[in-house]
């Protein structure tokens, strides 16, 4: 199993702002804390990215959050990236061979539309 699909795995444990990052060694597979998220969430989905990043997106923490953020595995470093139209929890997240990443479904809220 390549490293990035360990990273994969061990993201997808992502919850209270929490990650581990999962590494083999000859004596076996060992776990370690790494860098936290700067919004705790859960619901979220984690995507890999071909250049070897991980994207957050939405999640739930008392709402639903409509931030998301970029994980650099080989500086164990989250950064604040940009923001979902609507906030979701419970979607899916798609890599595109264009390496955008679609977003879809999942519960949110519905804006109210004002009367005009």
């Amino acid at each position: 199993m390549k490293i990035h699909d360990r990273i994969f795995q061990g993201l997808a444990l992502l919850a209270l702002g929490l990650a581990f990052i999962q590494t083999a060694t000859g004596q076996g597979t060992n776990w370690a804390n790494t860098g936290s998220l700067n919004t705790a969430r859960a619901g979220h989905t984690a995507t890999l990215l071909a250049n070897g990043l991980v994207l957050v997106v939405g999640g739930g923490n008392g709402g639903y959050l409509t931030n998301a953020e970029v994980y650099n595995p080989a500086s164990g470093t989250w950064t604040v990236t940009g923001s979902l139209n609507t906030g979701r929890s419970a979607h899916t997240a798609t890599l595109l061979t264009n390496g955008q990443v679609l977003v879809v479904g999942g519960r949110y809220r519905r804006q109210k539309r004002r009367a005009v």
